[in-house]
């Protein structure tokens, strides 16, 4: 959602329905329990988004195209305030309560079956529906926990300077040959976005002679280096990088 976000936080160039449109499956969404709703945030910055502008562009996306599935990690981000309930019962009322959103999430939203034990569900489980990756603590399951026993996650997104943007690579890399031969059950899941000594657009295209990380996955994976990619996590990812992942995964 951060596409009208200030320099520093800005990482897309185009509106989430634009993004499912040009083949994006997996979303980062980050939500400030905030007043009892979830203003989506990145760090403190608020993104002039809401929750509910995420569920519908998701739902209208899967309305048109119900043999697609969407993977959305739900994080808890920046300081809670001024709540008179729990982050998990806040995320109830989304899915059960709020008029705006309750009717779209029970015909799009994929629920974990009695007894589910954390696994990755299959593609043919979850056509049409949008798959919550969690990453915030409750008492229930709401789908497989991030960067759990069934995920596979490099996250390496500390940069110090543009300059380190070679090591960077290196751990994505490495993550690319994790998930090529795979193991069977294990969601991979690999970010080329990172953050820290440089902007995230400079770190995604490069600058000052240095190649950018996108650059960089689009090369490697055109070269035939593996068969399959897991999720890419990408900031700016463009057509180029898009297409390439999914004729890998296809």
């Amino acid at each position: 959602m951060a596409y009208q976000a200030s320099i520093v936080s800005l990482t897309q160039e185009s509106p989430l329905p634009v993004q499912l449109q040009a083949g994006v499956r997996m979303l980062d969404i980050r939500t400030r329990h905030y007043r009892d709703a979830f203003p989506i945030h990145h760090g403190a910055e608020y993104l002039h988004a809401n929750f509910t502008d995420v569920v519908r562009a998701v739902a209208a996306f899967l309305a048109a195209h119900p043999r697609e599935s969407v993977l959305m990690r739900l994080k808890e981000e920046h300081t809670p305030a001024e709540n008179t309930r729990t982050y998990e019962q806040t995320l109830n009322w989304y899915i059960n309560d709020n008029p705006d959103t309750r009717d779209l999430l029970r015909d799009h939203l994929w629920r974990p079956p009695a007894g589910y034990d954390g696994r990755i569900p299959t593609l043919g489980e979850t056509r049409g529906r949008v798959v919550i990756l969690q990453d915030f603590g409750s008492g229930n399951a709401y789908g497989p926990r991030w960067s759990g026993d069934r995920m596979d996650v490099q996250d390496d997104y500390q940069l110090a300077t543009l300059f380190h943007i070679p090591q960077k690579w290196n751990a994505a890399r490495t993550q690319f040959e994790q998930a090529n031969p795979g193991t069977p059950g294990i969601l991979y899941v690999n970010h080329l976005s990172a953050s820290g000594g440089a902007l995230p657009k400079s770190i995604a295209y490069g600058a000052l002679g240095v190649t950018g990380m996108n650059e960089r996955a689009l090369t490697y994976l055109a070269a035939g280096n593996v068969r399959r990619t897991g999720v890419v996590v990408a900031d700016f990812p463009g057509p180029d990088l898009v297409n390439t992942i999914i004729a890998h995964n296809s």
